[in-house]
Order: structure tokens, then C-alpha cells, then sequence
């Protein structure tokens, strides 16, 4: 009974591998590689990227890139900017981070925008100084090429901050320098203000796309304005970084200026302009007290050096040892010499050893200095004046405990 039904049971067998094609283990090779495939698709494309050509293990480290982070998009973006301009990683790094190029890099193809600026002559250099320009949609970008394609420019990478205005902003922008084209020998007035300023036109377009009043004012109290600014040697710098001072008449432009002039400020800025008159008046007679005190010395090197009795390097290298006393003011430099030496009897190699001195509040220094006097403390330094309140209180402190064994006092 058994044996037929083993035979039986071969029969079955030999009849159903003759009637297939292919042989048993084929069969089963393809169901299992069914599975494989369905496993590998559903493996995400920055694993199966990492391991295309190689016999890495499961377990293999990998490295964390925050281009992987943001998906897939932003590595073809960074890709591309690689090859076409060969970025630095820190130029790719300000590109990526700008907010308006991470808002837009998964929703829209900036590769498109990139390509349509590039083959506009837009230089690797504005890519990196207006990041934003990859995020701008392509339809209107080519509007606005167009617009400023109608003025007459030598290098469109002069204009580029321009394209961050809207469509109709721009066009009554280019109309407004396109009317003054034929009146104007430099074509327009940011051509204008950069042969003035001697400053290149791409750093003038870029200060001006924020102010664009500057553009669109009356030709007459625009040239009026900038020309005071020369006359009385404002840095071109300052001037581009402070546009308001055009607001005000050329009359008051020029008076201000002169008035600070007559007071021989070393440095006249455009703020001077514009601020208001008891600003102006504090800050001139600052200027005028500081004439004072110098005299016949020329800087505040020159005149420490005479109040200390040291050479003009010497006294440089006493500021040096804390450059913080450059900044201060001469007046209270003075101030704080006089009562030093004069009053508190230190000596100037005292002074000398401890320059920090001259920045720290007279108030302060005074009513410490009265303070250890009442309890018979006369500092052997001016460190202790200097230092912070709690560490001054915990010297006194410990002064007072020791005050009738003065010897073991130590002032650290």
C-alpha cells in the first residue's frame, strides 16, 4: 500500500518537471528574487546612492551631510552649483542658508532660474552676494531682465540688486533713468555717483537698491548734495551707508557740514546732517574740548606721552597693552591723569603699569579710593580699583579683618 503510493507519488513528480521549461530551482530563484526587488525599492535613495559600486556592510558608518537632510532637491542644487561656478563650502553654505533659497529649492526648479541669470552674464561673484536671486520666479525674471536690458549698461552684474524690486517697481524705476539718459554723460545715476565717489557701480547699486529715493529725487538737489558731501571729504562709504542726509535741502546740507568743519571734527559724517540740533551742538563742543586739551600735541599718543613722561612709542605701547584706552576720549583721559597724579599721588609708573585705568569710571575710581583711605588702605596698585564689585567688596573685606596686622594683607 505504501509503495504504490510512493511510486505514485514519483510519477506525479517526473510528470510535472517534464511539463515546465524551466528547471525546479530556476522557478524558485524567481519567486525569491520578486522579494529582492520589492526590498531594494523600498531602500530610500540616499542609501542606495552611498552603496551603488560597493560591498559596504549593514553597519558601515555614515557620515552626517545636512544637504541629505533637506532631500534630494537640495543635493542637485548644490551639485549643480559645484560644477557650474566651483563654490567654496562656505559660499555654498551662505547660498543654502539664505531663507528665500531654502524656501523655494523644493517647490520650484532653481537650476532653471541659475541657467536664465548665467547665460544674462550674472557673474559667480552676485550668486554669492545675492543668494536670493536663485529663488526668483523665472517667468518674471525675464520681464525684468528685459527692463533693465532697455538702459544702457556695461555690465549687467551693476544692476543685479535691482531684480529683488517687483515688475511694475522696476519699470517705473528704468523709466525714471532712462528720462535722464541724454541730460546725463555717464548714462545714469548710479554711473554718476560711482564716477564721483570713485566707488565701483556694483557697490553703489547695491547700497541704492535700499534707498531708492536717491534715484528717483530732483536731479538738482541730488547733485547739489552729493557734491557738499565731497567738498567737505565725507568717506564715499559713509555716504552711500547713510542716503538720508539727500532728504534734507542742499542749504542745510552745506551748513551743517561747515559748522562741523569750524569745529574741526577729524571725521565728518552724514549723520551730522540729520540729527538733531542738541546732538549736533554736544558732539561739536566735544570736539572743540578735545582741541582744548590736546593743544599743541597732535594725537592722544602724543599727549600721554608728555603727561607720563615717556616717548610717543612708549606711550603707544602702554595703550597697546589694553587697546580699549584708544577709543577713549582725551578729555576724560584728562580727567582721570589729573586726579592720579595730582590728587591721589600715584606715580606714572603706576599709571604706566596699569593702563586699564584710564577706561574705568572716575566716580568709581574716587569713591573707591576715599573708601580705603578711611580704613588706612593705600593700594600698592590700581588693579584693585579696576577690578569687578565683587572682587573689589572681598579685598575690602578682607582689609578690614586684617586691618590691625596690615603686613599680612595681600592684594593680589
Amino acid at each position: 500500500m505504501i509503495r504504490s503510493l510512493l511510486r505514485s507519488f514519483e510519477t506525479a513528480l517526473k510528470l510535472h518537471a517534464s511539463s515546465n521549461t524551466a528547471p525546479l530551482n530556476c522557478s524558485r530563484r524567481l519567486l525569491f528574487s520578486q522579494y529582492e526587488n520589492r526590498a531594494s525599492l523600498s531602500k530610500s535613495p540616499l542609501t542606495t546612492s552611498g552603496t551603488l559600486g560597493s560591498n559596504e556592510a549593514d553597519n558601515d558608518y555614515v557620515p552626517y551631510r545636512q544637504d541629505q537632510e533637506t532631500g534630494t532637491k537640495a543635493r542637485v542644487l548644490l551639485e549643480t552649483l559645484r560644477e557650474r561656478f566651483r563654490f567654496t563650502d562656505a559660499e555654498l553654505q551662505r547660498i543654502m542658508s539664505d531663507e528665500l533659497v531654502h524656501r523655494c529649492y523644493r517647490g520650484r526648479s532653481l537650476a532653471l532660474t541659475m541657467d536664465t541669470l548665467q547665460l544674462e552674464g550674472v557673474s559667480r561673484r552676485s550668486f554669492v552676494e545675492y543668494p536670493w536671486l536663485l529663488s526668483l520666479d523665472n517667468k518674471r525674471l525675464e520681464l525684468k531682465l528685459q527692463l533693465i536690458k532697455s538702459m544702457e549698461f556695461k555690465d549687467i552684474n551693476h544692476f543685479v540688486p535691482f531684480l529683488r524690486l517687483t515688475v511694475p517697481r522696476l519699470r517705473k524705476l528704468v523709466g525714471a533713468l532712462n528720462s535722464e539718459r541724454v541730460t546725463m554723460p555717464q548714462g545714469n545715476r548710479v554711473y554718476y555717483i560711482s564716477e564721483k565717489l570713485e566707488v565701483s557701480p556694483d557697490i553703489v547699486s547695491k547700497y541704492l537698491s535700499k534707498r531708492l529715493f536717491i534715484l528717483e529725487m530732483p536731479y538738482e538737489m541730488f547733485e547739489k548734495n552729493l557734491q557738499h558731501m565731497i567738498d567737505y571729504n565725507v568717506s564715499p562709504i559713509n555716504v552711500l551707508k547713510d542716503l538720508w542726509a539727500f532728504r534734507y535741502t542742499p542749504k542745510s546740507v552745506q551748513l551743517r557740514l561747515e559748522r562741523a568743519k569750524r569745529a574741526k571734527k577729524d571725521k565728518i559724517m552724514p549723520w551730522m546732517v540729520r540729527c538733531p540740533e542738541p546732538i549736533l551742538q554736544r558732539s561739536l563742543k566735544l570736539s572743540l574740548d578735545e582741541l582744548k586739551v590736546l593743544g599743541e600735541f597732535s594725537s592722544v599718543v602724543e599727549y600721554l606721552a608728555h603727561r607720563l613722561g615717556f616717548s610717543a612709542s612708549e606711550a603707544k605701547a602702554i595703550m597697546d597693552k589694553h587697546p580699549q584706552v584708544h577709543t577713549v576720549r582725551v578729555t576724560k583721559i584728562k580727567e582721570v591723569l589729573d586726579y592720579l597724579l595730582d590728587e591721589a599721588q600715584f606715580t606714572r609708573f603706576e599709571v604706566a603699569q596699569v593702563p586699564r585705568i584710564l577706561c574705568h569710571s572716575l566716580k568709581t575710581t574716587k569713591k573707591r579710593m576715599e573708601e580705603l583711605k578711611s580704613h588706612g588702605c593705600r593700594p600698592s596698585s590700581l588693579v584693585i580699583l579696576c577690578r569687578s564689585r565683587r572682587e573689589y567688596d572681598k579685598f575690602l573685606q578682607h582689609w578690614i579683618s586684617q586691618e590691625r596686622n596690615p603686613q599680612s594683607v595681600s592684594e593680589g
